[in-house]
């Protein structure tokens, strides 16, 4: 094994995966540190291109407004940038065409402004930007194979990376690059549970809740002079009688993607008969418009959407300087889009842990991991909480509690005075949008329009 690393191991941090969990952070940590080293398996493409490690950035993405607000805190100007590009801004009630339980909603100006573009293209620009500083270096086409640490194995020192150069005739050594903190952003296939037992420490629990949800995406030339009044289209499943839910949204140069899903397996098939059945049974309004619209991909189904968190919060024991987020910490059911503005928060609250600790790193990581657990909490009863309703759900906990059906209960009301209270609609979508919390919905205003609601 050879050690190549030149780099002041005081001041560098290591960044394990340059997903959108890996951007976040390396931008947050440049803050803190003089060297960032992104380290990422595959060879990034320079444009808004697919890549071998992300197949799911072909799928359904966006940006939640509270990950909108967080990009344009630490990327000033890339909304910008994203619209000029093509991305395409829309007011989350004005400009979407929703049928909830059934029912159309009214549309109205709301001021929550979100951006619909292809993850692609949000990576890319990302990528861009932190290419351009000096603090923030890529290491790409380097698989890292484990973690270095001291020699009683209590803190993370650095990792071990084995170079993947596709024209090599002979597999180079592993190389140890070094530094003080290293945080792993792997996603959903993160190996921290092995490497930690390898160094003797406990896996995390992991609490995981599916709802056997899978979806299909297909994407489209928007027709010519389509006049609908609405930007995105989203039909909602009603559970438990409804499984069936489809999205209609924008991206850049003239693209529809139409989405469909289907709960406790309930599929959408990807065969061009069963596609188009599936999209009429969505109703009128839904399939006139694909039908409007010319293909020019094939459907691509997605399955494997349960939501699974790795309780790193709660173990006893962990090694100093090591951090774990994003997909690698939880993983969200991909159909409440959650996951890129969770990791955004993620990103954040590690900075602050790190300001916080004025210059003292031991213990950041530790307190890290317990800030995304509190993070995650809201966002995981969100997502869990719908998963929930559906019958043949497996994982989580029904209770049927005093206060659990209390809840419920309520929840139902809400959802009952969304369709007709611009306010508590508004109020809804903040919930959901990750800008405020749960206990926003409980909040005196909403609660007396909720109670009072004919």
């Amino acid at each position: 094994m050879t050690d190549r690393s030149t780099l002041s191991t005081a001041r560098t941090a290591l960044v394990l995966g340059a997903s959108m969990a890996g951007l976040w952070t390396a931008r947050v940590l440049a803050e803190h540190f003089d060297q960032v080293l992104l380290i990422e398996r595959d060879h990034l493409p320079a444009d808004a291109a697919p890549r071998p490690g992300a197949p799911q950035a072909r799928q359904y993405h966006i940006l939640l407004l509270r990950g909108l607000q967080i990009m344009q805190d630490l990327f000033p100007g890339l909304e910008q940038e994203l619209i000029a590009s093509g991305a395409v801004p829309f007011d989350v009630t004005g400009d979407v065409r929703l049928r909830s339980r059934g029912k159309w909603l009214p549309q109205f100006p709301s001021g929550q402004q979100l951006l619909s573009c292809s993850r692609l293209l949000l990576e890319a620009a990302m990528r861009r930007r932190l290419r351009q500083d000096a603090r923030i270096r890529f290491v790409e086409g380097a698989e890292v194979t484990g973690l270095v640490t001291d020699a009683a194995r209590t803190r993370v020192t650095g990792v071990r990376v084995q170079r993947r150069d596709a024209g090599a005739a002979t597999q180079p050594d592993e190389e140890t690059l070094h530094g003080a903190l290293v945080v792993d952003a792997l996603g959903r296939r993160s190996p921290t549970p092995e490497w930690l037992v390898g160094l003797g420490y406990a896996p995390p629990e992991e609490t995981v809740v599916d709802s056997f949800l899978g979806y299909v995406t297909r994407r489209y030339r928007q027709p010519d002079n389509f006049q609908a009044g609405w930007r995105m289209m989203l039909i909602t499943a009603t559970p438990p009688h409804d499984p069936r839910g489809g999205l209609i949204f924008p991206e850049e140069n003239g693209v529809w993607v139409v989405m469909m899903a289907g709960a406790n397996k309930v599929y959408p098939p990807t065969d061009e008969d069963g596609f188009n059945d599936f999209a009429r049974a969505l109703g009128p309004e839904y399939y006139a418009a694909v039908q409007a619209a010319t293909p020019i991909s094939k459907p691509i189904g997605y399955r494997g959407t349960d939501s699974r968190w790795r309780h790193y919060e709660k173990l006893e024991r962990w090694p100093e300087r090591y951090v774990v987020l994003g997909d690698a910490f939880c993983g969200f059911n991909p159909i409440y889009g959650q996951g890129m503005t969770v990791a955004a928060l993620s990103a954040v609250a590690l900075g602050e842990e790190i300001r916080r600790s004025q210059g003292n790193l031991d213990g950041v990581a530790r307190r890290a991991e317990r800030a995304f657990g509190k993070l995650t909490a809201g966002a995981w009863l969100l997502a869990t909480g719908a998963d929930m309703e559906w019958p043949g759900t497996v994982g989580g906990e029904r209770s049927n509690g005093l206060s659990d059906r209390f809840g419920r209960w309520y929840i139902d009301k809400v959802l009952d005075a969304v369709a007709v209270d611009p306010h508590v609609r508004i109020a809804f979508n903040e919930v959901n949008q990750l800008v405020s919390p749960v206990t926003r919905l409980f909040a005196p205003d909403i609660l007396w329009r909720v109670l009072t609601h004919r």
